[in-house]
Protein backbone atom coordinates (compact mmCIF):
# COMPACT_ATOMS: atom_id res chain seq x y z
CA UNK A 1 0.00 0.00 0.00
CA UNK A 2 2.81 2.47 0.67
CA UNK A 3 4.27 1.19 -2.39
CA UNK A 4 1.60 2.76 -4.03
CA UNK A 5 0.94 5.80 -2.71
CA UNK A 6 4.61 6.98 -3.14
CA UNK A 7 4.09 5.75 -6.90
CA UNK A 8 1.23 8.53 -6.85
CA UNK A 9 2.58 11.04 -5.45
CA UNK A 10 5.74 10.43 -7.94
CA UNK A 11 3.50 10.71 -10.80
CA UNK A 12 1.28 13.84 -9.73
CA UNK A 13 4.51 15.52 -8.82
CA UNK A 14 5.47 14.73 -12.18
CA UNK A 15 2.61 15.88 -14.22
CA UNK A 16 3.21 19.12 -11.71
CA UNK A 17 6.49 19.58 -12.96
CA UNK A 18 5.50 19.11 -16.73
CA UNK A 19 2.27 21.18 -16.82
CA UNK A 20 5.06 24.15 -14.85
CA UNK A 21 7.26 23.72 -17.11
CA UNK A 22 5.22 23.95 -19.77
CA UNK A 23 3.43 27.15 -18.70
CA UNK A 24 6.89 28.35 -18.00
CA UNK A 25 7.92 27.92 -21.18
CA UNK A 26 4.86 29.88 -22.83
CA UNK A 27 5.43 32.65 -20.68
CA UNK A 28 8.90 32.91 -21.65
CA UNK A 29 8.70 33.01 -25.17
CA UNK A 30 5.44 35.16 -24.97
CA UNK A 31 8.08 37.70 -23.36
CA UNK A 32 10.49 36.98 -26.09
CA UNK A 33 8.20 37.99 -28.67
CA UNK A 34 7.26 41.34 -26.83
CA UNK A 35 10.45 42.29 -26.55
CA UNK A 36 11.39 41.36 -30.26
CA UNK A 37 8.52 44.02 -30.75
CA UNK A 38 8.98 46.61 -28.90
CA UNK A 39 12.82 46.58 -30.32
CA UNK A 40 11.74 46.55 -33.99
CA UNK A 41 8.98 49.27 -32.68
CA UNK A 42 12.02 51.30 -31.78
CA UNK A 43 14.28 50.32 -34.58
CA UNK A 44 11.24 51.56 -36.75
CA UNK A 45 10.52 54.79 -35.14
CA UNK A 46 14.36 55.78 -35.41
CA UNK A 47 14.53 54.75 -39.41
CA UNK A 48 11.22 56.79 -39.51
CA UNK A 49 12.65 60.04 -37.57
CA UNK A 50 16.42 59.66 -39.99
CA UNK A 51 13.85 59.51 -43.15
CA UNK A 52 14.37 55.79 -44.01
CA UNK A 53 11.56 55.03 -44.60
CA UNK A 54 11.21 51.54 -46.20
CA UNK A 55 13.77 50.22 -43.37
CA UNK A 56 10.73 51.74 -40.97
CA UNK A 57 8.41 50.05 -43.21
CA UNK A 58 9.93 46.76 -42.58
CA UNK A 59 10.25 47.23 -38.72
CA UNK A 60 7.00 47.88 -39.03
CA UNK A 61 5.82 45.11 -40.37
CA UNK A 62 8.35 42.82 -38.41
CA UNK A 63 7.06 44.26 -34.81
CA UNK A 64 3.47 42.86 -36.19
CA UNK A 65 4.99 39.67 -36.89
CA UNK A 66 6.53 39.54 -32.95
CA UNK A 67 3.33 40.67 -32.28
CA UNK A 68 1.24 37.83 -33.28
CA UNK A 69 3.86 34.83 -32.90
CA UNK A 70 3.63 36.38 -29.22
CA UNK A 71 -0.40 35.84 -29.26
CA UNK A 72 0.27 32.44 -29.58
CA UNK A 73 1.67 31.66 -26.19
CA UNK A 74 -0.55 31.00 -23.16
CA UNK A 75 1.34 32.46 -20.42
CA UNK A 76 1.33 34.43 -17.43
CA UNK A 77 2.62 38.13 -18.32
CA UNK A 78 1.51 41.09 -16.03
CA UNK A 79 0.95 44.45 -17.21
CA UNK A 80 0.82 43.35 -20.53
CA UNK A 81 -1.51 46.57 -21.29
CA UNK A 82 1.82 48.47 -22.17
CA UNK A 83 2.81 46.08 -24.94
CA UNK A 84 -0.80 46.41 -26.42
CA UNK A 85 0.03 50.39 -27.11
CA UNK A 86 3.16 49.46 -29.38
CA UNK A 87 0.96 46.96 -31.09
CA UNK A 88 -1.64 49.22 -31.66
CA UNK A 89 0.93 51.68 -32.99
CA UNK A 90 2.42 49.70 -35.28
CA UNK A 91 -0.44 48.35 -36.60
CA UNK A 92 -1.25 51.71 -37.32
CA UNK A 93 1.98 52.29 -39.34
CA UNK A 94 1.03 49.37 -41.78
CA UNK A 95 -2.37 51.01 -42.29
CA UNK A 96 -4.40 48.09 -40.37
CA UNK A 97 -6.51 50.40 -38.35
CA UNK A 98 -9.58 47.47 -37.17
CA UNK A 99 -6.36 46.04 -35.52
CA UNK A 100 -5.01 48.88 -34.28
CA UNK A 101 -8.40 49.62 -32.26
CA UNK A 102 -8.45 46.16 -31.16
CA UNK A 103 -5.24 46.21 -29.09
CA UNK A 104 -6.09 49.93 -27.84
CA UNK A 105 -8.98 48.67 -26.55
CA UNK A 106 -7.63 45.91 -25.05
CA UNK A 107 -4.87 47.67 -23.43
CA UNK A 108 -7.96 50.11 -21.79
CA UNK A 109 -9.16 47.03 -20.37
CA UNK A 110 -5.61 46.41 -18.78
CA UNK A 111 -5.29 50.47 -17.95
CA UNK A 112 -8.76 52.08 -17.93
CA UNK A 113 -7.16 55.69 -17.50
CA UNK A 114 -4.59 55.70 -20.06
CA UNK A 115 -4.68 58.64 -21.79
CA UNK A 116 -2.33 57.02 -24.13
CA UNK A 117 -4.69 54.75 -25.07
CA UNK A 118 -8.03 56.85 -25.04
CA UNK A 119 -6.78 59.62 -27.17
CA UNK A 120 -5.30 56.31 -29.60
CA UNK A 121 -8.50 54.88 -29.75
CA UNK A 122 -10.02 58.85 -30.18
CA UNK A 123 -7.45 59.06 -33.61
CA UNK A 124 -7.76 55.65 -34.71
CA UNK A 125 -11.34 55.59 -34.30
CA UNK A 126 -11.73 58.74 -36.50
CA UNK A 127 -9.65 57.36 -39.26
CA UNK A 128 -12.04 54.72 -39.38
CA UNK A 129 -15.34 57.33 -39.35
CA UNK A 130 -16.64 56.11 -36.02
CA UNK A 131 -17.07 59.48 -35.38
CA UNK A 132 -19.38 58.65 -32.39
CA UNK A 133 -16.75 55.97 -30.52
CA UNK A 134 -14.24 58.84 -31.47
CA UNK A 135 -15.73 61.45 -29.53
CA UNK A 136 -16.93 59.34 -26.31
CA UNK A 137 -13.22 57.97 -25.92
CA UNK A 138 -11.78 61.75 -26.18
CA UNK A 139 -14.29 62.97 -24.60
CA UNK A 140 -13.54 61.09 -21.53
CA UNK A 141 -9.97 61.56 -22.04
CA UNK A 142 -10.20 65.66 -22.00
CA UNK A 143 -12.08 65.00 -18.98
CA UNK A 144 -8.59 63.44 -17.30
CA UNK A 145 -6.38 65.51 -19.04
CA UNK A 146 -7.03 68.26 -21.53
CA UNK A 147 -6.13 67.46 -25.02
CA UNK A 148 -2.81 67.74 -27.10
CA UNK A 149 -2.99 70.83 -29.40
CA UNK A 150 -3.10 68.79 -32.40
CA UNK A 151 -6.33 66.89 -31.34
CA UNK A 152 -8.05 70.11 -30.33
CA UNK A 153 -9.61 70.08 -34.21
CA UNK A 154 -10.94 66.91 -33.97
CA UNK A 155 -12.32 67.06 -30.99
CA UNK A 156 -13.92 70.45 -31.70
CA UNK A 157 -15.45 68.80 -35.24
CA UNK A 158 -16.71 65.35 -33.39
CA UNK A 159 -18.50 67.72 -30.80
CA UNK A 160 -19.98 69.72 -33.73
CA UNK A 161 -21.16 66.03 -35.63
CA UNK A 162 -22.05 64.55 -32.17
CA UNK A 163 -24.76 67.98 -31.51
CA UNK A 164 -25.87 67.49 -34.97
CA UNK A 165 -26.52 63.88 -34.38
CA UNK A 166 -28.11 64.44 -31.30
CA UNK A 167 -30.26 67.05 -32.80
CA UNK A 168 -31.64 65.10 -35.82
CA UNK A 169 -32.51 61.94 -33.57
CA UNK A 170 -34.98 63.99 -31.20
Amino acid sequence: MKRKSVLMAAVLFLLLFLGLSWFGINTLAKRMQIAHMEARFGAAEAALRQGRLQEAGRDYRGAVQAWQKGAQFKGYYPRIYRAYLVAGNSYQQVGRLRAALKCYEAGLAGDPFSIQFLTSIGSCAYRLGEHKKAFTSLQKSSSIYPLKKSLVSVWEELKRENQRASRSTK
